[in-house]
């Protein structure tokens, strides 16, 4: 992955409530189980006091809050999760809040009371404890989400600690992004505009531009013997080719191109004017250039939309970087079956998402046939089948929405040019009227990953996004 997640814990402890002479104590352990439970789902690095640092590596005094905001803060934590291991001590917690920056995102959990002995004696009432350690969060001013009380061993927890990861690294690689604005949009598109000053302000993102001459100035500088450029070509003759051969060195240095200027611009997505000058001086088009891109991580969205481009960015990072984002039309309704509509683009799907009952075609771009005869250069297949997640970034009146949307790719007719999948979802009229209400554009990112959906929305809260759902 390309970023280091660190999530601090807070293991919350009150020496008076651990255990009782019956049981022994009971902080400790639970400490290592959820730590251990934690290090089992990965991502993140948690970094917790030491069993050096406080007794038992537990936070169960003021002087304990210090030295765990301290280590804290040594490590530059992303976010912090705070456990109830017994009652817990709330001013220990709140010491250690008292250091923290307030856009930290905290998770709560409680986990579940030891035993009560036979004669009715109870150890530790954790259930109770946890209503004072969030009072200590909540009037603190800080955002939060809580797991409802369980054991770190349970699937609740494993859900929603993973849930919480996630969301967490779409946060980290979402905030201070910088996005690579490539020429400039399409005239006709006027709904693709943002503000770049509400990005600053927001989200700390940056705007890294290059102009279309430039571009094309780096591409005629690369020789045709380039090693990446040979390399490339070579990959795309694996790809079943429906153009002339000589194109191939021209797309592979297109690539090469961006590739390098991505590099230099420290870009984390990138969104490229793709028609219509690159038809009329190379003879290509962008399509399946941006599909090997986003295949190899290269976040890449088409017609220099940079919302579209940070959308991709957001679902990419919630699928922790495993599965390429898709950049997409919500295209039409299906013309026979109910709920089922068309997510396509001419030709820009990662090929690594094709259906495994098809073979990626290397071909002209269909759409830009219809006024270009020099548009060679688009990946076609239809989609693998599965669950997915859809959704689409807007900005009105200086407020931003999500809206996210959970389907799944069906294998149905009919065929269609480009790379696209049949959505088939619970109300498509519930989805049409809360993307109207929302102002979503006709661009959208689909990713082949359903639980990117829980945790954009989680991502959300935390980064002050609205979030509108449909199924």
């Amino acid at each position: 992955m390309k970023k280091e997640l660190k999530i601090g814990f807070v293991p919350s402890s009150w020496e008076s409530w651990d255990g009782n002479q019956h049981t022994g104590r009971l902080a400790e352990k639970m400490r290592d189980r959820c730590v251990a439970a934690m290090e089992n789902i990965g991502t993140a690095k948690i970094i917790v006091p030491g069993k050096d640092l406080t007794d038992g590596g537990l936070v169960g005094s003021i002087e304990d809050g210090k030295k765990a905001a301290e280590l804290f803060l040594r490590e530059n934590i992303d976010a912090l999760a705070i456990g109830n291991m017994n009652f817990g001590l709330e001013v220990a917690v709140g010491e250690v809040l008292s250091y923290m920056r307030k856009d930290l995102p905290i998770l709560h959990f409680c986990t579940r009371s030891g035993p009560i002995s036979e004669k009715g004696n109870r150890s530790t009432d954790n259930w109770c404890g946890q209503f004072m350690t969030v009072s200590a969060i909540k009037r603190r001013g800080f955002t939060y989400t809580h797991i409802l009380t369980c054991n770190p061993e349970e699937e609740r927890f494993t859900k929603e600690y993973a849930n919480f990861v996630r969301a967490m690294y779409a946060l980290k690689s979402f905030k201070q992004a910088k996005i690579g604005q490539l020429g400039t949009r399409p005239m006709l598109f006027e709904s693709q505009y943002f503000s770049e000053e509400n990005f600053q302000r927001q989200f700390g993102q940056m705007l890294r531009t290059m102009d279309l001459a430039t571009v094309f100035d780096r591409m005629d500088n690369i020789k045709n013997d380039d090693p990446e450029v040979l390399e490339t070509v070579r990959q795309l003759e694996n790809i079943e080719c429906l153009l002339k051969k000589e194109k191939l060195p021209v797309i592979a240095k297109y690539e090469v191109a961006l590739k390098r200027i991505y590099d230099e611009l420290g870009a984390d997505c990138i969104a490229v004017s793709c028609w219509e000058m690159l038809q009329t001086r190379y003879g290509i088009a962008g399509c399946s250039t941006f599909a090997r891109l986003n295949d190899q991580g290269y976040i890449t969205a088409c017609e220099v939309d940079i919302l579209g481009a940070s959308s991709m960015l957001a679902a990419y990072a919630a699928g922790l970087e495993q599965t390429p984002p898709i950049f997409i039309d919500w295209t039409d309704l299906h013309p026979s079956e109910e709920n089922c509509w068309l997510a396509w683009h001419c030709g820009n799907a990662a090929p690594s998402q094709c259906a495994k009952s098809c073979a990626p075609k290397l071909m002209s771009n269909e759409r830009l046939e219809l006024w270009s005869d020099k548009c060679d250069g688009t990946v076609e297949f239809n989609i693998a089948p599965g669950k997915v997640t859809c959704l689409r970034l807007v900005e009105y009146d200086n407020e931003y929405t999500m809206f996210i949307g959970t389907g799944e790719i069906i294998d149905i007719e009919p065929f269609i040019r480009g790379s696209y999948g049949w959505i088939k979802v619970k109300d498509i009229g519930d989805w049409e009227r809360k993307m109207i209400d929302v102002g979503v554009i006709h661009h959208g990112v689909l990713i082949r990953d359903e639980k990117v959906a829980d945790a954009l929305e989680l991502f959300c809260k935390y980064a002050g996004i609205k979030v509108v759902r449909a199924e």
